[in-house]
């Protein structure tokens, strides 16, 4: 089994890793394949575990759940708290195709506020497929058909197969998105409107959005991640996955470690209503 040493930050960090394994001291001798999530750890300023790249391809992009800037607060209802990058790489680092749960503090900007919310998100270990650099490079957004509605604000008129609103099963077709982190798209001018969506790939952004249900029209937070498009042979490498994850023997979902604001939530990563 090939291991790739850990890429480090600017204050150490281990890699999990484009199909291997961050190198630490004493790995386990083991013939069985592993894998990790497809991210690389590395630690803050504040001491906290964080989440320093999302790998295109890997078990953490396909979630539509985890972003650059998440901090880690525990693997399989285990605290990290404390643990260094490369500690915390042996505890993901696995037997390739084992679920793995893992709990995230994530940022939420709305119109209220800045809040933090802890979501515990599921995978499987497996290594990253490789992604054309094209298709990794520039801005993404969510992959939607947007049209311009009364009020200043915009539609979702449709959800493109293989992108990230598509995916991650939070936004619907008919959703009216009324603030973007925080902001009031109304008070933009309309060709800056569906811009907001728009940066770098596998970064967050909070939506509030107004959605029409059989018992009135009800109003939204929903936290969603940019993400590389996927189409053709990327899209069916996408379904393996989740078939893999719906047929993966899941453990009890670990209890919430760290309640620090906001409401709880867990995802079974890759369709999670909003």
């Amino acid at each position: 089994m090939s291991m790739s040493p850990p890429t480090a930050g600017s204050r150490g960090g281990a890699g999990m890793w484009e199909g291997g394994v961050g190198k630490a001291p004493s790995p386990p001798v083991s013939s069985e394949r592993r894998a990790g999530i497809g991210c690389k750890i590395n630690i803050n300023d504040k001491g906290e575990l964080f989440v320093r790249e999302v790998i295109a391809g890997g078990p953490a992009a396909l979630s539509c759940e985890i972003a650059n800037g998440d901090v880690l607060l525990s693997v399989d209802g285990v605290s990290v708290t404390g643990e260094t990058p490369e500690e915390v790489a042996r505890r993901i680092v696995g037997p390739e195709g084992q679920p793995i749960t893992m709990a995230f503090r994530i940022k939420r900007r709305s119109e209220q506020g800045s809040s933090v919310v802890e979501k515990n998100v599921t995978l499987v270990r497996q290594p990253p497929f490789a992604m054309s650099e094209r298709l990794i490079a520039g801005q993404v957004g969510l992959g939607v058909e947007l049209a311009k509605v009364d009020g200043g604000h915009v539609e979702v008129r449709k959800l493109l197969d293989g992108g990230s609103a598509c995916l991650s099963a939070r936004l619907m077709a008919g959703d009216v998105i009324t603030a973007v982190d925080g902001r009031d798209i109304s008070q933009l001018a309309s060709d800056e409107r569906p811009k907001q969506l728009l940066g770098t790939a596998y970064t967050r952004l909070t939506l509030s959005v107004a959605r029409a249900t059989p018992q009135g029209r009800k109003h939204l937070v929903l936290d969603l991640v940019r993400t590389v498009p996927l189409q053709g042979e990327y899209l069916l490498k996408y379904a393996a996955y989740r078939n893999a994850l719906a047929h993966a023997i899941l453990p009890p979902v670990p209890p919430q470690l760290h309640r620090v604001g906001g409401v709880p939530e867990t995802a079974r990563a890759g369709g999670l209503g909003g």
